[in-house]
């Protein structure tokens, strides 16, 4: 078995401040050299931590699924990596099945309660600062019973175990919750039963320190013997809607126990052959995806090409397309159950008609605000896993911002989610020309926006790409970029996860310190406003198949501490 190992560390989607903070005070090796992706025939796993990468990959051969695989690494992830998800989140998982050939999309993205505090969320807030009344009920729990009751094999205990096992004995703390840390010290204080895990004596725990979190064993041995039953009417929904009131929050029992899993039909389109399922609303990334992939295409054939890739005319041509699928994403994205014009605006925003005059409005020199294109989560971790019968699960989770809410419920050792954040405001929609209320604003019952992006590529019926990211908005754009290297260019998957990227929504292009000089006076003279970001702040896994043996590549970001292996 090779493994690909990332060794670098970033929070994702931070404040810049923050981000500079981080790049000051942990190693940097962003530009180091990287290996090749691990390389095998019969099974990967690419996940943010090594430990949650161990744990699908041990289910898998003690007889799992893919699915069961990813429920390991889920909750191991909410276990050593506690600032990015874990079972108060939520997320969506896309699963290829081998026996049939279909892809189905499961959508567990935390929902409003009834009495949502709709003008409490439109009020201005500090970025990256915990909102009690941004707690969402979290779909976790629910979604991963729901992919192991249609996609699992072995029992949920046994998927559990790898994850009871770090929380009740103890895991070696990595670079990036060392870092999570040492910069949230404060909001980690504020959570009473963590502080003494994750600040032993008051300070944070640092790099291969060993931490144990014996309520969250708890929790998800819980979780594997009676599955969310517990989690939505039952003692630990009890600790959650009291931990909620608590610090503010409207949330009810009712709420919990309303909670419903959505089946989803993926977002799909084939270009060049090659078939792309994606995410639906409520995620607003797989519409920025196909978006610049109807542009241009998903081959090497495309326009892209010949101008290399990480060229000033590349990366100037990819962020004039981020910046006209940015506007729609504002205009038009929302939840498809609360709003029925959503899905039939998306067909819209992607009709060939539409994209290629948006191509054609796009010039190598000049830059175009996206508002002229008229037609919020931080903390994250994405997984992919495949299995010996072939078949895949990407799948993103999250509790938003780092550390959620702050808010712990009760001695279940389960951080609350704040994604009740990544609503809209009134005043965005105005920005845009959207009249009347937007499709993102909050409401009751309501699945906020999302930028999560988990997808599978198919050709001749097979799987040939997996990819998704963490990192708030701009996992869209990273994992756009990613999927652009390897579709269009076909470089190695670790290449094209560590590459230095370029993020916009819309305004001054962020760039990445790896970008060359002379890359970045050329994205001057097309008339972009180049803005240094020590780390885009997106991180990306990536498993591709090739040649006529299936050869399984999997890679890891290498700007977060995660971990790539196959055999």
């Amino acid at each position: 078995m090779r493994r690909s190992r990332a060794t670098s560390i970033g929070l994702l989607g931070l404040s810049s401040a923050l981000l500079v903070g981080l790049a000051a005070a942990l190693p940097d090796v962003a530009s180091a050299a990287h290996p090749p992706s691990a390389e095998g025939k019969a099974m990967a796993a690419a996940t943010d931590n090594g430990d949650a990468t161990h744990a699908a990959l041990s289910v898998i051969r003690a007889g799992g699924s893919a699915a069961d695989g990813a429920i390991a690494a889920a909750l191991a992830l909410g276990v050593v990596n506690p600032s990015a998800s874990g079972l108060g989140g939520g997320g969506f998982a896309m699963v290829y099945s081998a026996r049939d050939g279909k892809v189905s999309v499961l959508d567990f993205r935390e929902t409003a309660g009834k009495k949502v505090d709709a003008a409490g969320l439109d009020a201005p807030f500090k970025m990256n600062a915990p909102r009690p009344a941004a707690i969402g009920v979290p779909g976790e729990p629910a979604g991963l019973e729901e992919l192991h009751a249609r996609f699992g094999r072995v029992s949920l205990a046994a998927a559990a175990a790898p994850a009871v096992a770090l929380a009740r004995d103890g895991f070696w703390v990595g670079h990036h919750s060392a870092g999570a840390f040492r910069t949230f010290k404060d909001r980690i204080a504020a959570m009473t039963p963590l502080a003494g895990a994750f600040l032993p004596g008051g300070n944070p725990a640092g790099y291969a320190t060993l931490v144990k979190r014996p309520d969250l064993a708890a929790s998800i041995a819980r979780f594997g013997a009676t599955g969310k039953r517990d989690f939505y009417d039952g003692p630990i929904a009890a600790e959650i809607v009291a931990a909620a009131r608590a610090a503010g929050s409207p949330l009810t029992a009712e709420d919990l126990r309303g909670y419903v899993v959505r089946q989803r039909q993926p977002l799909t389109r084939t270009h060049d052959g090659r078939t792309i399922y994606t995410m639906p609303a409520p995620s607003a990334g797989g519409l920025m995806l196909l978006e610049v992939l109807g542009m241009y295409g998903a081959s090497k054939s495309s326009p892209l090409v010949p101008m290399g890739f990480g060229s000033s005319a590349y990366l100037h041509t990819v962020a004039e397309g981020i910046r006209g699928a940015w506007a729609d994403r504002v205009r038009v994205a929302g939840d498809p159950d609360r709003d029925p014009s959503v899905m039939p605006a998306f067909e819209r925003a992607l009709a060939p008609a539409q994209l290629a005059a948006r191509r054609a409005r796009i010039s190598a020199d000049k830059t175009h605000p996206a508002v002229e294109f008229k037609t919020k989560e931080q903390g994250t971790s994405h997984l992919i896993v495949t299995d010996p019968e072939g078949n895949v699960v990407s799948m993103t989770t999250t509790i938003n911002g780092p550390f959620g809410a702050a808010v712990m419920a009760g001695k279940t050792g389960i951080i609350l989610n704040n994604e009740l954040d990544d609503f809209s405001d009134a005043k965005l929609y105005a920005t845009f020309g959207v009249k009347g209320p937007g499709p993102n604003l909050p409401r009751p019952l309501s699945r906020p926006v999302s930028s999560m992006t988990p997808t599978i590529v198919l050709e001749g019926g097979k799987p040939i790409l997996a990819v998704g990211g963490s990192g708030g908005p701009r996992i869209a754009t990273g994992t756009l970029q990613a999927t652009l290297c390897r579709l269009l260019f076909e470089r190695d998957p670790n290449a094209c996860v560590s590459a230095p990227r370029v993020h916009t929504t819309g305004g001054p292009l962020m760039v990445e310190p790896d970008i060359a000089v002379d890359v970045r006076q050329g994205l001057t003279t097309r008339g972009e406003t180049v803005k240094d970001e020590p780390w885009i702040g997106s991180s990306i896994q990536m498993v591709a198949w090739e040649g006529a043996d299936r050869k399984i590549l999997a890679a890891t970001d290498p700007r977060k501490a995660g971990m790539a292996a196959a055999r």
